[in-house]
């Protein structure tokens, strides 16, 4: 069973960029959205042709993508565990430069950055968000400047992807809609009978297409390959500041003192510096925890338990806030202006129209609204595909919760146009299986496929190949006690795995902890820094509890929580409070006190940023978030733990 699929379809590598469907409706521009600040369009880039790149095992930079970009592919071994196994894969990788060169004196060296999924590109997520990440969260202007990294983890998008259906996109839409199509796992056991087929049949594919690479497609192998990048980049950095005093040296007309770079500090040991959002925080805990000498500075921001992620069922600590958040849709609803909440022509309060609302949902659910556009397009709406559109915006109220207001009203309204819409949207099309060189794209860049994230997913838990039906039906129920919008469709993650065929070459389930920092003098063996743990108040899939339970594992960590809704701080909406928290502890490796709370500068329901009160370039940096952020439309995720 495919969890993308069923929960936030994964738009198929055979799909267009926002999955353009008959059903699809532009939103007019008398719509009321949050966004007074002009709108920064982004423009397709042309994708690299990462072939012209030859493997190497040694750090060699080349151009890519514009703007500054310079991408390499690093050869590191495929089994990091077997001495003596001489197989190796080159790692996609891609950094942003910083403002200055490395022998400025304000250069703070490299920040990796990950994106969450599991299963999200490294190199699409910077090409498409590193600018506005580096000038906005990480640099301190004159202060401190840093290059930005990030890669394909293995078996993701352009580093050697888990691909169980080749050339045959028409096979993998097929497949996806018979997914799609068995209906909701709480509408019966035979969709769970169906969903625990479909995928068997997924794995049986899946081991005969690339069973050869699958048992490498992990955490614990990321986490190494990490430490490995970080190497390479040190002895670059070294050989070009060598190079930089033979020629200073060399120089008879300068007579100013040579600078000493940046790298060549106390401390020999090359670390990583590092933001992870979402399962890049499963990510940054692993390489933590079990490289704890190699850590200088790392923020994890929207917090997976770690521990609930690799350990047991799997992934059942996630919706604690999940519905926490919705309520807040309607309540924040009816205390914003009129002209932001359409339910107030039809409802006394928040409590008549959340009511109302749930017996919609439940009247699809037993009696789906047929949906035919004029050019032939078919549909079925159901209460379940409406649910995930609600839960998708969940994840970005600051964008979101406004037009999905006038998304519900219309749909309770009879007008099922724009919600079925969204809806549709995570529904493959046959017809763009058979256009996939044309459409496999997003801002111009290819889609990793769906398989590489289930490979990482299913290596990384426990092996649950063994479940039956009845334990599957606990399960589905035990979830949907946990979230009435997110809980059937979270079951389905876990599903996913019930026939994984092969088992990881490198399992690591904890424990997830560090010992204390030490930061002069530096300690072989512990973190350079304590680590930085942020999150939103409410987080519909990482809770603040998750992030707290992490942290206390990290002596001398700190959590820094941001008064907003939705996935991530950094996700969730713009807060300068946080971002000068982020940009000094790079700087410093210091964390701010326990309990430190930090306002966002606006809401789901506000029209404009609070940034007046802010200097010319908090302003800027304000108005740059939310034209990234910019999208009216609720977008059914590809992504259960990730940035989109």
């Amino acid at each position: 069973m495919s969890a993308w699929r069923h929960l936030f379809p994964l738009l198929l590598s055979a799909a267009g960029p926002a999955m353009a469907s008959p059903l699809s409706v532009a939103f007019p521009n008398t719509t009321v959205g949050p966004f007074a600040a002009p709108v920064r369009p982004l423009l397709p880039v042309q994708e690299f042709d990462w072939s012209s790149i030859v493997p190497s095992r040694q750090m060699e930079y080349h151009g890519c993508y514009g703007n500054g970009f310079q991408c390499a592919r690093l050869l590191v071994p495929l089994d990091w565990k077997t001495a003596g196994d001489n197989r190796t894969i080159p790692i996609a990788m891609i950094k942003l430069p910083a403002a200055v060169p490395d022998s400025d004196p304000t250069f703070g060296g490299s920040v990796f950055v990950n994106p969450g999924g599991p299963g999200a590109s490294g190199v699409n997520y910077l090409v498409k968000n590193g600018a506005t990440l580096q000038k906005v969260l990480v640099d301190k202007p004159g202060v401190r400047h840093y290059e930005l990294i990030s890669f394909d983890p293995r078996g993701i998008g352009r580093t050697i992807p888990i691909d169980c259906f080749g050339p045959n996109d028409f096979a993998r839409t097929a497949w996806t809609l018979q997914d799609h199509a068995k209906g909701s796992l709480t509408s019966g056991e035979g969709a769970i009978i169906n969903g625990l087929s479909l995928s068997k049949a997924l794995s049986m594919r899946c081991e005969r297409e690339a069973g050869g690479t699958l048992a490498y497609v992990n955490t614990p192998s990321v986490a190494r390959d990490m430490a490995e990048m970080v190497d390479k980049i040190a002895e670059l950095r070294k050989t070009k500041a060598a190079v930089r005093k033979v020629e200073s040296s060399n120089n008879n007309n300068n007579n100013k003192k040579p600078r000493q770079d940046t790298t060549e500090e106390d401390d020999p040991t090359p670390r990583l510096q590092y933001i992870g959002f979402s399962y890049g925080t499963v990510l940054g805990n692993t390489f933590a925890s079990m490289f704890p000498g190699r850590v200088g500075r790392m923020v994890l921001d929207g917090v997976a338990d770690a521990t609930d992620y690799f350990e047991g069922d799997g992934w059942t600590t996630n919706l604690q806030d999940t519905d926490t958040i919705f309520e807040e849709f309607w309540d924040g609803c009816f205390r914003s202006e009129n002209a932001l909440c359409p339910f107030r022509e039809t409802d006394k309060d928040a409590k008549k129209a959340r009511k109302r609302f749930w017996s919609w949902v439940e009247a699809l659910d037993e009696s789906p609204a047929p949906i035919y556009r004029p050019n032939g397009a078919l549909m079925s709406l159901t209460g379940e595909q409406v649910l995930r559109v609600v839960g998708s915006a969940l994840y970005r109220p600051r964008q979101q919760f406004q037009p999905l207001a006038l998304a519900l009203f219309e749909g309770m309204q009879g007008n099922l146009t724009r919600i079925a819409s969204w809806a549709d949207s995570g529904i493959p099309k046959v017809a763009d299986a058979c256009q996939a060189k044309k459409n496999g794209i997003e801002y111009g860049l290819p889609y990793p496929k769906d398989e590489g994230g289930f490979a990482v997913l299913c290596s990384d838990g426990e092996d649950v190949t063994d479940r039956n039906t009845k334990f599957w039906r606990k399960y589905a129920k035990k979830q949907g006690k946990k979230s009435d919008v997110l809980g059937v469709f979270w079951a389905s993650i876990r599903m996913t795995c019930s026939s994984w065929p092969v088992r990881p070459s490198w399992s690591f389930q904890g424990p997830f902890r560090t010992p204390r920092h030490s930061a002069r003098p530096l300690l072989n063996g512990n973190p350079a820094a304590p680590l930085l743990f942020l999150s939103s108040r409410f987080d519909p899939v990482t809770p603040l509890k998750a992030a707290r339970a992490m942290a206390k594992e990290h002596p001398g960590s700190a959590v820094v929580v941001q008064e907003s809704l939705g996935h991530s701080a950094w996700g969730s909406a713009p807060s300068r409070c946080t971002w000068k928290i982020v940009a000094d502890y790079l700087h410093s490796g210091v964390v701010p006190q326990k309990d430190t709370v930090c306002r966002a500068d606006c809401g789901p329901w506000d029209h404009v940023c609070d940034a007046a009160l802010g200097k010319k370039r908090e302003e800027d940096n304000v108005q740059e978030w939310e034209a990234l952020n910019a999208g009216e439309e609720p977008q059914v995720r590809r992504y259960p733990l990730g940035l989109e």
